[in-house]
This record gives structure tokens, C-alpha cells and sequence, in this order.
């Protein structure tokens, strides 16, 4: 039997791409007005990352003495749906579980939303928090949206300057604007596109050292770049995961050469099992499976 490897670990960083610049500089250009903000774009376009990073960013240049400084905090909310009731008062609360601490159940009970926000509006001036980014906003109700307004609205009449990003998808945009109180409120839109072919080669270049040697100006080398871009649509999310199963079959399968050839063989092999396990499920796991040709594949895609 042969001995068992675990992979190794692979070091966690996040490279910042040109659209996550623009978000940034968006974000921060509002930020001093205490903003309301959505972060809109479909899945794996990197509005997560982007709020990790910055998050991050924040936090690691916090100097106390500064008071130009302030930290912030990043967290994926729950779902809060409108049959739940008191939508208002449970956006709060996921404010303050998350930036502060559990709220005594007691104290959320008997008090009304405005209480609640001026309670956690001090617990966050205490902290110097000014940013707080709720990731999956598309899981809250239009009131509980209402209740994370309320205290940014809080804040403002405190004096404490309080942005709140809104990180989504699904119906997000058309809650934001379905109402005025929410609509008005809104300094910015910032939306996730997939990324241009050069934009997918740049991000390529940072990811693994054989794309840094190409030159889009030679036929073979685009080709390359040009077979992934289809694959994937210029989504930056599937890109490293498909990077990490190149890395995975390098010395393995491809002798250590990566070409367009190779990296066909490395994506369709994927595509070949999904395929496989769609089929046999489609079919009841009973009779014959028909798996498509190369060619197929190929052109589906």
C-alpha cells in the first residue's frame, strides 16, 4: 500500500485585480458621509474578495492615535425574511452580534428598533468600527434592510460616521430601490462585471508563472488565454481552482509542459465526470450512459 501524503498547504493570498482598485476607490471616496452602498454581481466576480481585502486593509493600518483611522467588519448575515416579524429590530441585532458581541435578549425584546440603534451605534463608536460590510445581503427582508439604515441614520445624527456595504445578488438591487427611505439614502452602486481578456491575462500572469512568460501578441500564447477566457467567461473565482488542478497534473500528466493541448486535457477531464454524473443521475442509475465526444464538449462551451 502506498504511504498516504497530505497536499501541501497552499499560502492564502488575495491579488488585487484592476475592478477590485475601482470598487475600493469608489467605496472610500463615499465612505466620510457615511454611505449605504450595494456591491452588486453575480457569483464568483469577486465582491467577497473585494471585501476581505479592503476589510483587511482596514484593519492591519488601525493606528489609535490617528483619528482619521477606524476599523471595520465583515460578516456573511443569515437569512431574514418578512414573515419572520420585527424585521427591523433583527437587522439591528445582526449588526451588533457581529461588530459587537451577543445583545442581551431581554434588552432586544423590550426595546424598539430606535433604541436598539443608538445602543449599538455607541457600542460602535466605542470600537471606532465606521465600515461594516454584510456579505449575502440579498438573504435580508426590504425591513431588515430598513433596520441597517436606521442606524446608519443613527450614527449620522450622533456624529459617527457609519458605511454600511451591502454584498449580494438575487433581488438585492430591487430591494435597495423599491423604497425611498432606502433609495435616497444610496451614495453609490458599485457592480461586478466578468473580466475582459486582458483583464483575465493579468489575473493569469499573478496566478501561476507560465502565463507571465506569454505574450499576447504571439498566435500560440492567446490561444491559451483565449481557451480559458471561453471557458470560464473572465469569472475570476473559477480560475484559481482550475490553476490548483494544472498545478496538480503538471509533473503527473503533462510532463511538465503546459500548452493549449494540456490545458484542454486538464479542464475536459472535469467537464468528462460532470457530465458522467449527470447523465447517470439523469437516467436513474439505470441503463446505458452517453457521455459526449471532445468535440462536443468543445463546442458547448
Amino acid at each position: 500500500m502506498s504511504k498516504f501524503v497530505y497536499p501541501e498547504l497552499e499560502e492564502s493570498s488575495i491579488i488585487e485585480t484592476e475592478q477590485m482598485r475601482r470598487v475600493i476607490a469608489r467605496t472610500m471616496a463615499v465612505h466620510r458621509g457615511s454611505a449605504l452602498l450595494p456591491w452588486i454581481g453575480r457569483s464568483r466576480l469577486g465582491k467577497t474578495t473585494t471585501a476581505k481585502y479592503l476589510n483587511d486593509k482596514i484593519n492591519e493600518n488601525f493606528v489609535s492615535e490617528d483619528p482619521r483611522a477606524f476599523r471595520s467588519v465583515h460578516y456573511e448575515v443569515g437569512e431574514i425574511g418578512s414573515w419572520a416579524g420585527f424585521d427591523q429590530k433583527k437587522g439591528i441585532r445582526s449588526l451588533f452580534h457581529a461588530c459587537i458581541g451577543r445583545l442581551d435578549e431581554g434588552f432586544y425584546r423590550q426595546s424598539l428598533p430606535e433604541d436598539l440603534a443608538r445602543h449599538l451605534v455607541y457600542a460602535l463608536e466605542k470600537k471606532r468600527i465606521q465600515m461594516i460590510f454584510v456579505d449575502e445581503s440579498g438573504n435580508l427582508s426590504i425591513d431588515a434592510i430598513r433596520g441597517m439604515v436606521l442606524a446608519r441614520d443613527t450614527a449620522e445624527l450622533r456624529g459617527w460616521t457609519l458605511t454600511i456595504v451591502f454584498i449580494g445578488m438575487d433581488d438585492l438591487p430591487v430591494k435597495m430601490v423599491s423604497l425611498p427611505q432606502i433609495n435616497n439614502r444610496t451614495d453609490e452602486w458599485c457592480y461586478f462585471e466578468p473580466y475582459s481578456l486582458e483583464e483575465t491575462f493579468e489575473l493569469l500572469e499573478k496566478l501561476h508563472p507560465h502565463f507571465a512568460s506569454l505574450d499576447l501578441n504571439k498566435k500560440e500564447d492567446r490561444e491559451q488565454v483565449e481557451f480559458i477566457y471561453k471557458q470560464f467567461g473572465g469569472v475570476p473565482g473559477l480560475l484559481t481552482p482550475f490553476i490548483r488542478r494544472l498545478n496538480s497534473r503538471l509533473h503527473t500528466d503533462l510532463e511538465g509542459v503546459i500548452d493549449l493541448t494540456g490545458l484542454m486535457a486538464v479542464h475536459l477531464s472535469t467537464l468528462r465526470d460532470k457530465d458522467k454524473a449527470l447523465a447517470d443521475s439523469q437516467g436513474g442509475y439505470t441503463g446505458e450512459i452517453k457521455i459526449k465526444s471532445l468535440e462536443e464538449l468543445l463546442g458547448a462551451k
